[in-house]
This record gives C-alpha cells, sequence and structure tokens, in this order.
C-alpha cells in the first residue's frame, strides 16, 4: 500500500512538473513588466552617471584651486 501512494505521487509529481514549467501568464502583462522593468534601469543608470559625473568635476574643481592664502598676521621671523 505504502509503495502504491509513493509510486502515484511521483507519477503526480512528474506529470505535473514539466505541465506547471510550461504554464505562461499573460503575455502582454509580461512584456509591459518587463518594459516598465528595464526603463527603471535605465533611468537609474541615468541618474547615477550624472551624479558620479557631478562628483568628480566637484573633486577637480577642488583639486585644481590655489591653495588658500595662510590666515592670520604674518610677520618676519625673529633673529
Amino acid at each position: 500500500m505504502r509503495l502504491a501512494h509513493v509510486t502515484l505521487a511521483a507519477i503526480l509529481a512528474l506529470a505535473a512538473g514539466p505541465a506547471s514549467a510550461q504554464v505562461l501568464s499573460n503575455p502582454t502583462s509580461t512584456n509591459q513588466a518587463l518594459t516598465n522593468q528595464s526603463n527603471s534601469r535605465s533611468n537609474q543608470i541615468g541618474t547615477t552617471s550624472q551624479n558620479n559625473a557631478a562628483r568628480m568635476e566637484m573633486q577637480r574643481s577642488q583639486t585644481a584651486q590655489p591653495p588658500a592664502p595662510p590666515s592670520g598676521v604674518v610677520g618676519a621671523p625673529r633673529r
């Protein structure tokens, strides 16, 4: 009896496996979801690129400036 249950379960699992893998949802909604995901990634990449370009420009402008003059009174050294 137990062997019959195991055999029946194995047959049902094998039969349901490929059939469940081939079931597709609505292709139109799938395509729309993939399009939305692609657009979102594209916008995210564009934003990241703009942020990186702005950060690099700020770093360049900071390193390209001459050093600030020392603050305070500069006098002749004592002898």
